[in-house]
């Protein structure tokens, strides 16, 4: 383990969103994939109305957020440890961040896209 203050909390931080993400996915899980009545012809419609709620949307805003960074964060960890030149680093973390930026933005696109086009409430008025 990289044992300088930005290893720290590059560790600790990883740590914390692997319990958030833990908890959001079995919250998402349990609301939206494992209901007593998901066979019903109805339940497709409740999930998409559940879902397009803005409270819903910012969970699972959040929920992209802990991914991408617990996702890129590990990456920039392997990274470290194969003591890259202070060059070779600095190109990857930009990468990195670059990579985390353009995957959050298509995503929140997606969740505000599917929300606005399936809701049933004018909930974005």
């Amino acid at each position: 383990m990289n044992t300088q203050n930005q290893g720290f909390w590059s560790w600790f931080l990883q740590r914390i969103t692997a319990l958030l993400l833990v908890i959001g996915m079995a919250v998402h899980f349990f609301l939206f994939h494992f209901s007593p009545d998901r066979y019903t012809s109805r339940y497709y419609d409740e999930i998409v109305n559940r879902f397009c709620t803005p409270g819903w949307i910012t969970f699972h805003i959040c929920l992209l957020s802990l991914v991408i960074f617990h996702g890129l964060n590990g990456l920039w960890g392997i990274g470290i440890d194969c003591n890259f030149s202070r060059k070779t680093q600095f190109f990857f973390k930009y990468i990195l961040w670059f990579t985390g930026l353009v995957l959050f933005g298509i995503g929140v696109y997606i969740l505000i896209w599917f929300a606005t086009q399936n809701s049933s409430t004018p909930a974005w008025n």
